[in-house]
């Protein structure tokens, strides 16, 4: 049974024109008179038919401004359809922006049961599940103390909790879980498991991917308010991630240093290539890569040292490769060359990761050629992992010892 329909959903926001000419340009405007009505008008969501079944974990994914957080505040109610049509059978509960729905002179105590209310909750049934919801939201200390005075985190452990407790058919979720700490994410993301579990339907809208495969059974792809794919997690990532990787590689490539000054060696290229030795732009979590930089010498070097760095779209460094470890040294003499490397399994998890390239004399402070942020790799769905990174490994069970 279907819980939720979109039929052919369209949210049109108008634009306000600045700098009429004339009053009567002003009011041609705000009666819609306008000889160019289409030109301040901007569409959030455009024509998205989809249907969510009673008990599925459904996810929403897609760049900044792609549409996701207006599928949910159209789903909450906050918002209205400019056009279409949007079914939602039974109670919703969101949450969607950090403290939505507390008023801020009532105490934590207070906020519970006036959510409780506005879900068509009997007190008596707050009650029952109060002592939880707090132990929960790990604020015993400060349940009666008012809303106003909690930090953005206490307002996220407090709205999460009660939003999870009160058992609506249908729980909301948007990136908005990115403000608790990493503590609280993890049992957040393990009570929306044990929702999905008692047959909860959830609609989650995130950047994480990896919480997004972990969590949803179906994922819908938006980009510039349209649907672009809908289905499988992994192959709706996979799609997503190569949309992404090319858009990034556009900038990157713009933005690159295309200098050639009188270095002593240059990195000219990084490139990436399967176990079958072809040229690829995207790899999956578990598979064989193969990396090689490209350099140019115009000094011979007694012991040179290259490094790749990966960082993640937060520009967090998750792995480095060097040549430093190898303790073997490295001569260049002058000329174009290509140093490689060899992983059997890449161990990053999906997502669109730019890559820093350096070479330097072993022990140096400066580098002979920097390159920063200059390349992309696009890593996507393969091996199934939790966590930040996947590491070979094999299981075997053993006798006990004597």
């Amino acid at each position: 049974m279907n819980i939720i329909t979109l039929d052919k959903l369209s949210k049109r926001y108008r634009i306000s024109q600045l700098g009429a000419k004339s009053l009567r340009e002003e009011l041609a405007r705000l009666f819609g008179r306008s000889g160019n009505t289409g030109a301040d008008e901007f569409f959030a969501l455009r024509e998205v038919s989809c249907e969510i079944e009673q008990g599925e974990a459904v996810g929403f994914i897609g760049p900044n401004g792609s549409g996701k957080s207006t599928v949910l505040k159209l789903l909450a109610r906050i918002i209205y359809p400019t056009q279409g049509k949007l079914i939602v059978r039974g109670s919703v509960a969101s949450l969607i922006e950090v403290g939505a729905g507390f008023h801020p002179e009532l105490t934590g105590r207070e906020n519970i049961f006036l959510y409780g209310s506005i879900m068509g909750m009997r007190q008596a049934d707050v009650r029952a599940k109060f002592d939880r919801i707090v132990e929960f939201a790990e604020l015993e200390r400060f349940i009666d103390t008012p809303v106003k005075r909690y930090s953005s985190g206490m307002y996220v452990r407090l709205g999460f909790a009660v939003a999870a407790h009160i058992n609506p058919h249908v729980l909301l979720v948007d990136e908005v879980l990115a403000v608790g700490d990493a503590a609280f994410q993890s049992k957040c993301l393990q009570r929306i498991e044990e929702l999905r579990r008692n047959g909860m339907t959830i609609v989650f809208v995130s950047h994480d991917m990896t919480a997004v495969e972990r969590l949803c059974q179906r994922v819908f792809f938006l980009q510039q308010g349209r649907l672009q794919a809908a289905g499988d997690p992994q192959a709706v990532i996979g799609e997503y991630y190569q949309t992404v990787v090319f858009q990034q590689r556009a900038q990157v490539s713009a933005t690159a240093v295309d200098g050639r000054s009188a270095r002593v060696v240059e990195i000219l290229q990084v490139r990436f290539f399967d176990r079958a030795g072809t040229a690829v732009d995207a790899l999956a979590t578990g598979a064989p890569m193969i990396a090689r930089i490209e350099y140019q010498a115009h000094q011979a070097v007694e012991d040179a040292v290259f490094e790749l760095s990966f960082y993640a779209a937060d520009d967090r460094l998750h792995c480095q490769f060097t040549t430093a470890l190898a303790g073997e040294r490295l001569p260049l003499t002058p000329g174009r060359g290509v140093i490689e490397i060899e992983c059997d399994e890449l161990g990053l998890t999906p997502g669109v990761y730019k890559l820093d390239a350096l070479v330097q004399a072993r022990g140096a402070l400066t580098a002979y050629d920097w390159k920063r942020r200059a390349y992309v790799l696009n890593v996507l769905p393969g091996k199934r992992v939790r966590g930040l990174f996947y590491a070979p490994h094999q299981w075997r069970a053993r006798p006990l010892a004597d």
